[in-house]
């Protein structure tokens, strides 16, 4: 008598369905041949990976930009030589913290309250918050910029301008530095908000990199990023004025008459004592570190 089939149960007795016919495996299809364009590929990509240094060697080309160290940081500059028509003021803001050194990206930089002794307390042009960062050795920079930074605070852009100082260089040549001029009008609740008088609040600013004078996000990432240049650099100067009084703030034309008058001051101790020679690292030479 021959074996019926009969159906798996399951505990309590109830027919379990039979399991199913293993099915027959797929043929294995055979191996299509790689084609010749892929070998031709590697061999691209391999020739260009041995060969690109050698020919940006030979080109110049610098595609990894090394740091450029101050002379001094900013915070040694000697205060001597803003005189005898400047002197630090004397309450001067407190440190950043580092949750905010943290957000600029930097931890050289300089926050002074300066005084323009030639100007009675009620001009809004006497005291200058000056207020410098420093760059170097990022890969792309996204400089930080007051139209962003003041508009996170509350204040709205009411208008800008620009100006240019004309200045004698550090080699005694000609140098024109564009600056940016900003009016902003703090809201009520923001920390911006001038207390004695209700007056647009006007910051001018501007970017030196590369030995250049920039006054756009743009124009830093270009010239940091020009192949040509083995270093790369760059600086924020930014400068907001008041009176010593009341906090009024000064207006547009007060603001860029006043930032000339600074920047022939300020830049010729930056050129000497803070920043490095740029055409000497061009020609090669290595960077100076002065005694701190």
């Amino acid at each position: 008598m021959e074996p019926r089939e009969t159906s798996p149960t399951v505990a309590d007795g109830e027919p379990r369905p039979a399991t199913p016919a293993r099915a027959k495996a797929a043929p294995v299809a055979p191996r299509r041949p790689v084609s010749v364009r892929y070998y031709v590929c590697v061999a691209v990509l391999l020739v260009a990976a041995v060969t690109m240094q050698g020919v940006a060697n030979y080109l110049k080309v610098t595609f990894t930009k090394k740091a450029v160290p101050l002379k001094r940081p900013l915070v040694a500059m000697d205060t001597s030589k803003l005189g005898p028509e400047y002197r630090l003021a004397a309450t001067q803001p407190p440190p950043l913290s580092e949750e905010v050194l943290e957000n600029l990206g930097t931890h050289e930089y300089l926050q002074w309250f300066i005084e323009d002794v030639r100007r009675p307390p009620d001009d809004p042009r006497g005291l200058v918050r000056l207020f410098i960062t420093y760059y170097t050795g990022k890969a792309d920079p996204v400089p930080h910029n007051p139209e962003e930074c003041y508009s996170a605070g509350g204040a709205s852009l009411a208008g800008k301008t620009m100006m240019t100082v004309d200045l004698s260089g550090p080699h005694g040549d000609r140098v024109e530095i564009p600056v940016k001029v900003l009016d902003f009008v703090p809201s009520p609740r923001s920390s911006l908000v001038v207390r004695a008088e209700a007056r647009p609040l006007v910051v001018a600013y501007f970017f030196y990199t590369n030995g250049r004078y920039e006054t756009t996000r743009t124009g830093v990432r270009v010239a940091t990023g020009s192949l040509m240049d083995r270093y790369a650099y760059y600086c924020k100067i930014e400068m907001t004025f008041t009176d010593r009084q009341a906090g009024i703030p000064a207006d547009r034309k007060q603001t860029m008459e006043a930032t000339r008058d600074l920047l022939k001051k300020l830049m010729p101790i930056l050129w000497a004592d803070h920043f490095q020679d740029w055409d000497a690292l061009k020609r090669g030479e290595a960077p100076v570190v002065l005694d701190r």
